[in-house]
């Protein structure tokens, strides 16, 4: 790969970064970029494809790259999309062919999303927006509910269903309540 080529790639990734997600203005209360997106999507991938025993470098590069597209063909919400028509696999082509072409194929094996490692890469894309519905949940946003279920009927896989299900349950503060005595004991000093 040319210079210039991973030069101009480094660039359009900290486009991707900065992008805003659209639906969030929908639903009235929330900001969350495509860059923070996409880590809660390369962590949530990495314990689903260590649970189902895929093929974790795959997985893992499907989900940094799977919203990339987004530098050229903005962020659309699902409202968005059923008014507007984009092509994300020209965008991709535009992007990456010839300079890694590799990286192009799984990005189209992702869309198809018939290879475990797709399903993985893309519920695990599913649940990133879960959690960010989940704390709207949490702050009384009374519409979050009705798309945590929409969102969540998109899984398959059963592992990916059963920790959005958990994901749903769950406070999003239990993750330190063990140490919330020490912390408290802390303060107080």
């Amino acid at each position: 790969m040319k210079q210039t080529h991973l030069t101009n790639l480094v660039y359009e990734a900290a486009t991707v970064k900065r992008m805003l997600r659209t639906g969030w203005q929908i639903l009235g209360d929330n900001e969350e970029n495509v860059g923070e997106h996409t880590f809660m999507t390369c962590v949530i991938a990495y314990f689903l494809a260590k649970e189902l025993k895929a093929n974790m470098e795959t997985v893992l590069v499907m989900s940094v790259f799977h919203d990339f597209h987004e530098a050229r063909t903005g962020e659309l919400d699902k409202l968005a999309k059923i008014y507007t028509a984009r092509d994300e696999g020209k965008a991709n082509k535009d992007i990456f062919a010839g300079v890694d072409d590799e990286l192009l194929t799984l990005l189209t094996t992702y869309e198809e999303k018939k290879t475990i490692e797709a399903q993985i890469a893309y519920e695990a894309n599913v649940i990133a927006f879960s959690i960010e519905v989940r704390l709207l949940m949490e702050k009384g946003n009374i519409h979050a509910k009705e798309w945590m279920e929409a969102n969540n009927s998109r899984l398959r896989l059963p592992q990916s269903v059963a920790l959005a299900k958990d994901l749903a349950e769950t406070d999003s503060q239990n993750w330190w309540k063990s140490i919330r005595k020490t912390i408290h004991e802390e303060f107080a000093k």
